[in-house]
């Protein structure tokens, strides 16, 4: 698991707790993912792309950051509030 993955979770277990955690992991997770790395994808190379992703139950907010360079995109910072 990448590092920033890791991080995620670890902050998304802390507010939902462990039950709630795989619902996020398998479903929830990857549609923010998917939706982040599309954004970075279509950005300028070296440009910082942040994103907060609201929960439809307004009870947390996920953020990412990130950024594409020649070799590729990547995310270099979560935040779950």
């Amino acid at each position: 698991m990448e590092h920033w993955m890791q991080k995620l979770t670890d902050q998304l277990e802390k507010k939902v707790g462990n039950q709630k955690l795989l619902h996020y992991q398998t479903v929830i997770l990857p549609q923010i993912t998917a939706d982040f790395y599309n954004m970075l994808k279509k950005a300028p190379i070296g440009e910082l792309v942040r994103e907060e992703y609201r929960m439809e139950d307004a009870s947390m907010t996920i953020i990412l950051e990130g950024k594409r360079d020649h070799s590729g995109a990547a995310i270099s910072k979560t935040e779950v509030r």
